[in-house]
């Protein structure tokens, strides 16, 4: 579901879909400063196992996706970009894929639940408010009991060291409502939830909620 106004299409990520892994490759600057970390420390916290069903909510190119394959897991994955799909149907074929914009309403190909729904680099594109409302919606509803939500994102201790971090970047920063650990786990914890949280690396972290 997109407007002319936009702030982030799906075409954007089309374009994008073909050169995304040779630019997370570059882990060493913004944003994608200890990519293959965070996305180990997704793994860790699902605690995968064979079997398992798997939700990985804006898939992009499958990097996520693909490591819980070779678990042995039974993998979804949902984007928004028909060119981002394709490149992840290449890495694991045998995975689900839907075509699902996460601000439209839910996809009846998913209308299910998921031992583990993970998302890495989507999060920071909503405000808190948005950010946690679908954290409740996505662990209420979609998770199995006892599963897990795990989001990978960028993420800061707080405002200050979000600032700091900004001006050590320079031109390569850009603005987005990115999280900050310590309001939004007060945010999530008001909301009912049990987050955790790890700091990754200077610019992102990982959170787990319980279902």
């Amino acid at each position: 579901m997109t407007t002319s106004n936009d702030p982030f299409p799906s075409s954007e990520f089309d374009v994008w879909a073909e050169s995304y892994d040779g630019d997370v490759a570059s882990q060493g600057q913004f944003p994608f400063d200890g990519y293959e970390k965070v996305l180990d420390t997704v793994i860790h916290s699902a605690a995968s196992a064979r079997g398992m069903t798997i939700l990985d909510i804006g898939t992009g190119t499958g990097n996520l996706a693909l490591r819980f394959g070779r678990y042995g897991c039974e993998v979804w994955c949902m984007d928004f970009s028909e060119d981002m799909l394709a490149q992840a149907r290449q890495k694991l074929p045998e995975a689900h894929f839907v075509l699902h914009d996460m601000r439209a309403p839910w996809p009846a190909e998913l209308d299910r639940r998921f031992d583990r729904i993970v998302s890495a680099y989507v999060f920071h594109h909503f405000e808190l408010g948005k950010k946690v409302e679908l954290c409740k919606e996505l662990t209420a509803r979609r998770l199995t009991p006892g599963g897990k939500l795990i989001i990978a994102d960028l993420s800061f201790p707080n405002q200050r060291e979000m600032e700091a971090f900004a001006q050590s970047v320079g031109d390569l920063w850009e603005q987005e409502p990115y999280w900050l650990a310590d309001e939004s786990l007060v945010a999530l914890t008001g909301a009912g939830l049990r987050p955790k949280y790890f700091q990754v690396s200077a610019c992102a972290g990982v959170y787990a909620l319980n279902a």
